[in-house]
């Protein structure tokens, strides 16, 4: 028997590892997997302020219903610290402690910042009057309680004196088993052990990560409420417009006139809403869409915003065919996200399995919790991530795979990838300085070569030239007016003070760098934060950087490498300089640093240095690289779908 067990390879045992540790997480946190619902005390008429929490006992009446779950509230820290939060639940009649609880405050920089205080299921239950009371473990000044004014005499109370204001809070209570998040979450969890024992016929990672980015993106399209991503609802409208038929509203509106979408008659009716972190507020706005549809007439709603429609194709065909089977609002945007997943798991199958270094690395990237995250909704990042994945792998397929030989066809190819992520975000054509990686001799003559580039890249120039005539007076109208002496534009400003551009870009990547690291792990509207990944994450995408680029060394010459960093630094110069001219909300004339530049905005980007630093002197030996470092991905992608779920339901 002992030699049997000795036969079993390593990669079963780690199989079966995963599997109890999963199993054990499941099992401790299944509240998570409840249903549950909530009395939201957030909503109510008022006037917000706040209490300072030094030295202060703060004690809150209300009533509960059933079995209370956890008990949300709203504070702000602006102490430079964490801070801890003691609670403790008594009955308001006999003053007996129901339950207890602590947690923990991060410094939110004066912000408002969601805090929950969790019970054991059963431990706080039935019809009763109850009060909340809090206080600070050790007392720390700048941190308050964010409270509503008005007429709340008896409901509240600051170190036993009647405050007049109520707590800006949530009771939520435990339901039912929710069958279907648990299900996919187990799914994905087969997905995750199943990889640890795949055939090493299918240890490829474009496999893998189909497989990944399928099952979680699934699984992140179904339980994401809907409108929750950046800029949730301006998606929503042009993948709308799209399934009616808008389908090049970047050279021009065919099916209406400027200025306008076409909408469903009700669209105007429908609650857009931003679920609040750990509020329980999900299950009750997704009931709400499951519950109503779209009017089946179409109506012209005023819309400004340019509608880049190439990029919304595949939301919008999955709108349409939602609409034609008459399903719910819900129903609708699952559609939409289904068919973006599905456009974003193509081009990634490609772009992994065509790049001829890096592949693992791109997969990671490809297939991190952000990544699947905007795959997963109506954003049109997943079609630019998917493009731009596809346009670098392609350029060094192109450039160092010595049994291809190239024609028009081939460079065609690159001018359509290229001309999508224009019309995505516009600074992104500055990834075309990568064709110049592939040499001359990659083409049957020089003639061939310049004709090849001919046929590309004029008729991009000349629809990049008219699509921009189209849309510069949006831009220019977005942009900030006025300062301390003048009434200039940003890019005026930025053309009378070169200067001073230059000092910008130094000064944001300064300070702004640890942010954008710290963003490529928060989900939602930047509200969801996946707090054990802010670190994990970047470490892990720079080790398997370091070890998977082996086979490159040789290939890549000196000039290759320069043009690689080149293009990384412009292309990312670029995304800062057009969010400082264009959104002028978040950057006034002058400003010193650019403001609404995400994480989300580089990703394409990160494999760039990688490919261009890439060294032989690094090496491994580790058997089975790619399904290792695959299984590490799955159970952040896990994490990931946890934390969605506890933080929206």
């Amino acid at each position: 028997m002992k030699e049997k067990i000795k036969k079993i390879p390593v990669k079963y045992w780690i199989a079966i590892g995963v599997f109890l540790i999963i199993s054990v997480l499941m099992v401790k946190h299944r509240n998570v997997f409840y249903e549950s619902r909530q009395d939201n005390y957030n909503d109510r008429s008022g006037e917000n302020d706040v209490i300072p929490a030094e030295e202060t006992i703060v004690t809150q009446y209300f009533e509960i219903k059933e079995s209370v779950q956890s008990i949300a509230l709203l504070m702000t820290n602006d102490s430079g610290q964490n801070v801890v939060i003691d609670a403790g639940l008594y009955n308001a009649d006999t003053n007996e402690l129901l339950a207890s609880a602590q947690t923990g405050l991060p410094d939110s920089r004066g912000e408002e910042s969601v805090i929950s205080f969790s019970f054991s299921s059963g431990e706080v239950s039935g019809k009763q009057k109850v009060y909340l009371m809090l206080q600070e473990e050790t007392p720390v000044d700048e941190v308050n309680y964010c409270v509503l004014k008005g007429d709340y005499e008896s409901d509240m109370t600051v170190n036993n004196q009647e405050s007049g204001t109520s707590l800006r809070m949530s009771v939520i209570y435990g339901g039912g088993l929710n069958l279907a998040f648990f299900v996919l979450f187990g799914l994905g969890a087969a997905v995750v052990v199943g990889i640890c024992v795949l055939p090493k016929r299918l240890e490829r990672p474009e496999y893998i990560f189909v497989i990944l980015a399928t099952v979680m993106g699934i699984a992140m399209a179904v339980i994401n409420p809907p409108f929750q991503e950046c800029d949730g609802p301006s998606h929503f409208y042009k993948a709308m417009d799209v399934s009616y038929g808008n389908i090049l509203g970047s050279f021009g509106n065919f099916s209406h006139g400027d200025g306008v979408i076409n909408v469903p008659e009700n669209v105007s009716d429908i609650s857009y809403r931003q679920i609040t972190p750990n509020g329980s507020e999900g299950s009750e706005y997704v009931n709400y869409l499951k519950t109503h549809k779209f009017s089946n007439v179409k109506v012209e709603m005023t819309y400004y915003e340019s509608v880049t429609s190439i990029v919304y194709w595949p939301q919008g065909l999955g709108i349409f065919i939602g609409r034609a089977l008459n399903l719910s609002i819900y129903g609708v945007i699952l559609m939409g996200r289904l068919f973006n997943l599905l456009t974003y798991v193509m081009l990634g199958f490609f772009a992994i399995r065509f790049i001829p270094c890096y592949k693992n690395l791109l997969a990671m990237l490809a297939v991190m919790p952000l990544s699947i995250y905007q795959a997963a909704s109506l954003s049109q990042d997943a079609v630019l991530n998917g493009f731009g994945f596809l346009f670098i792998a392609l350029c060094l397929y192109y450039a160092f795979d010595e049994n291809v030989k190239l024609s028009w066809k081939h460079t065609l190819l690159l001018g359509f990838l290229l001309l999508g992520m224009f019309l995505c975000k516009y600074v992104y054509a500055c990834m075309g300085l990568l064709v110049f990686l592939i040499p001359k001799n990659k083409f049957e003559s020089n003639r061939k070569y310049w004709k090849a580039f001919a046929i590309t890249l004029i008729p991009f120039a000349i629809l990049c030239i008219y699509i921009m005539s189209r849309v510069s007076t949006g831009i220019s109208g977005l942009q900030a007016v006025g300062g301390a002496s003048s009434d200039m534009t940003q890019l005026q400003y930025l053309m009378a003070n070169p200067l001073a551009g230059v000092k910008v870009i130094f000064s944001t990547v300064l300070v702004q760098t640890n942010e954008y690291l710290q963003q490529l792990n928060i989900l939602g509207s930047l509200n969801y934060p996946l707090s054990m990944l802010m670190i994990i994450v970047p470490c892990f995408l720079t080790t398997v950087g370091m070890l998977d680029g082996q086979s490159m060394d040789g290939k890549i010459k000196v000039r290759q490498r320069v043009l690689l960093i080149v293009t990384f630094i412009i292309t990312a110069v670029a995304v800062m300089l057009g969010l400082y001219i264009a959104d002028g909300y978040a950057n006034p004339v002058g400003a010193a640093v650019v403001r609404g530049v995400q994480g989300r905005y580089f990703i394409i980007l990160i494999v760039l240095p990688f490919i261009a630093l890439v060294s032989d002197k690094i090496k491994h030996n580790i058997n089975h690289f790619t399904i290792k470092v695959s299984a590490i991905m799955g159970i952040m992608l896990l994490y990931a779908l946890f934390i969605l779920i506890k933080t929206c339901y």
